[in-house]
């Protein structure tokens, strides 16, 4: 279930709540405590979280970007200097992404050595060729610029939120909307605030959420960027079909291919050619 149709669904609950928590169950000089308190701690803690995850998703954006970008480079470089090997390297550049479709952000620096071993190998296979050595250089360079954004990917490769900081942050917001509900009077505006109010706050958990996976906006720096990669070496975009089922990302181009999963984790995907209408 996506972020937005959580938060209707969110609305939809605490419209319903309304009619089934009883009014001013909660005194009111300790209910107005209570929501002071939770929302200047709630506050504090929400908006230390967002800066931490936002600092994080911007570092494996940028750095995202920069593979990427010297996934071409490397590619161009290759084809000036080793026609032969430039179209062995297409394929296992075309290898390393499909694979990394495979696993989330976070996780595809580790899931994708073994495709990186082999476009290692590659690159240090190529000729020494002493009248374009100065473009043998440029690949050696680039390529250890790739090398050096993995080890920061490895690194960046952890959720900054864990377990006990969300338990803490969830029971400050449901407190918080319990409060809420416990002072209500009946009369329709405070209803009304409190419903906004309240789904505010899942609002912002979920955005914590995205931030800490690396979910926001995932379209341009999860898939886009890797599909310039494909353009780039002469492969057509690329996605899992799992993706597609769960309308994480809509295909533009008119070919594409699908990689269906096979039974079990381990059976190689099926690729597919698709077209759109």
């Amino acid at each position: 279930m996506n972020t937005k149709n959580i938060f209707l669904f969110s609305v939809a609950l605490f419209v319903t709540l309304l009619f089934v928590v009883p009014r001013s169950f909660i005194p009111l000089d300790l209910g107005d405590t209570i929501i002071t308190v939770t929302a200047f701690l709630f506050g504090i803690i929400a908006g230390f979280y967002i800066v931490v995850t936002t600092t994080d998703y911007n570092s494996i954006k940028n750095i995202l970007a920069s593979e990427t970008a010297k996934w071409i480079s490397l590619y161009q470089n290759v084809v000036i200097y080793d026609e032969p090997t430039s179209q062995k390297l297409s394929s296992l550049i075309d290898a390393y992404i499909r694979r990394a479709f495979d696993y989330e952000v976070m996780d595809y620096e580790r899931g994708t050595r073994e495709e990186f071993a082999k476009i290692t190998k590659a690159v240090r296979d190529l000729p020494l060729k002493h009248e374009t050595s100065y473009i043998y250089e440029k690949i050696c360079n680039t390529f250890d610029d790739i090398i050096n954004t993995r080890q920061q990917l490895a690194v960046l490769g952890t959720r900054a939120l864990q377990t006990f900081q969300w338990i803490i942050l969830i029971t400050l917001a449901v407190l918080f909307i319990f409060s809420l509900y416990g002072l209500r009077t009946g009369e329709l505006f405070f209803d009304v605030v409190t419903v906004a109010i309240s789904s505010s706050i899942v609002l912002v958990l979920l955005l914590i959420r995205e931030l800490d996976l690396y979910l926001w906006n995932e379209k341009t720096f999860g898939y886009d960027i890797f599909e310039n990669v494909l353009a780039s070496i002469g492969q057509l975009p690329y996605y899992p079909s799992e993706s597609l089922e769960k309308g994480r990302v809509q295909p533009a181009e008119t070919d594409y291919r699908v990689g269906v999963a096979g039974k079990t984790y381990t059976d190689p995907r099926t690729i597919e050619i698709r077209h759109n209408k």
